[in-house]
């Protein structure tokens, strides 16, 4: 019993601690780029994380009134790294690339 809750801590915290942080900093630093190591990705995965799942889990308790359970904490949690797989997926299809010249060619033709 007290294995499989040593084991619920340590995949816990990377699920709510680095999970999505780490998603995100793909978004936030793109790897082809090399603009970061190993070690400062991780450090600002944790950052990230601490910072994005805690507002994320309060702005919808306060915009849409979802109560605060374990259930909807990892939806959110789920959500919030689903959005950054679907960003980084799009920008290697070059969708945002062809998203962002057009809104710009829209804007400048007013």
């Amino acid at each position: 019993m007290i294995v499989l809750e040593g084991l619920r801590v340590v995949f816990g915290s990377l699920f709510v601690l680095f999970l999505p942080g780490f998603a995100w900093s793909f978004v936030f630093f793109d790897k082809t780029k090399k603009e970061i190591d190993w070690l400062e990705r991780v450090v600002l995965s944790i950052g990230l994380s601490i910072a994005l799942v805690p507002l994320a889990v309060f702005w919808f308790n306060w915009v849409l009134n979802v109560k605060i359970t374990l259930l909807h904490t990892i939806l959110i949690v789920l959500g919030l790294i689903a959005v950054a797989l679907f960003w980084l997926w799009g920008r290697r299809r070059g969708w945002w690339s062809d998203v962002t010249r057009k809104i710009l060619l829209r804007f400048r033709r007013k």
